[in-house]
């Protein structure tokens, strides 16, 4: 008795030194990944970075991790070249490949969101509809259910217009975000002798806008309004983390 006793003390002893060695491990794989992540994509700090499953180290030796999830505070995509912050963004990864020498890292599905907040969205937009120098500048508030409100401001021949809340969908199509601004809800702006104001109007809202330089692999799929901003959802295939 007193030998199974102290045999499954060892034992015990044995197992816990194994787990805290595979926490301890995984701690260390966590930080190593958060920083290859703030490296490769310009990142203003480390990303939290949590490696799921247990064990870990069984995991590794396979060159495969099942899911691992990471949390950007802030993260800079572009719309046609214009910067356009997402924050909070959180990525689920699943199915984790790991070459032999460790130095490509590929998820095979990837799924996440972030928050673009208005401010960010009128900023972003004011500088590719005014940059132009077009005398155009729009405003993003929140709208009811899936839409935003917008405020537009249109200079012409000198004169300035003004419209408020205007109600418009963020459509996703093809990489690309397009303003979807039902006509009857944009009133008729008075006429001005030379220009075509309300031509001018409707060409600049329902201009396409590429979206770019998400991690590889990854795409945005919605874009949805709530309280706090606009929730934009991604997913993607074979995105490259290395």
């Amino acid at each position: 008795m007193r030998a199974l006793r102290i045999t499954s003390i060892i034992l015990g002893i044995l197992i816990a030194l194994a787990i805290a060695a595979d926490r301890v491990t995984v701690g260390i794989a966590e930080g190593e990944v958060a920083s290859r992540l703030r490296s490769t994509y310009g990142l203003a700090e480390e990303p939290e970075v949590k490696i799921q499953g247990f064990p870990f180290l069984t995991q590794v030796a396979g060159r495969h991790l099942d899911h691992v999830d990471a949390n950007l505070s802030a993260y800079d995509a572009t719309v046609d070249g214009q910067a356009l912050t997402v924050t909070d963004l959180n990525i689920e990864l699943r199915d984790v490949e790991i070459n032999s020498s460790f130095s490509e890292v590929v998820a095979g599905t990837a799924t996440g969101d972030g928050l673009i907040s208005y401010e960010e969205l009128t900023r972003a937009y004011g500088e590719l509809l005014g940059g132009a120098g077009n005398g155009f500048a729009v405003e993003f508030r929140q709208g009811e259910g899936e839409q935003v409100l917008l405020a537009l401001q249109v200079t012409v021949a000198g004169q300035s217009l003004t419209l408020d809340e205007i109600p418009a969908s963020l459509v996703v199509s093809d990489g690309a975000i397009t303003l979807d601004v039902d006509e009857a809800d944009i009133p008729t702006f008075p006429e001005i002798p030379g220009a075509d104001v309300n031509a001018t109007v409707q060409e600049q809202l329902n201009a396409a806008h590429s979206i770019e330089g998400l991690p590889a692999g990854l795409s945005l799929d919605s874009l949805t309004p709530g309280a706090d901003g606009v929730r934009a959802d991604v997913s993607g295939a074979d995105v490259v983390l290395n």
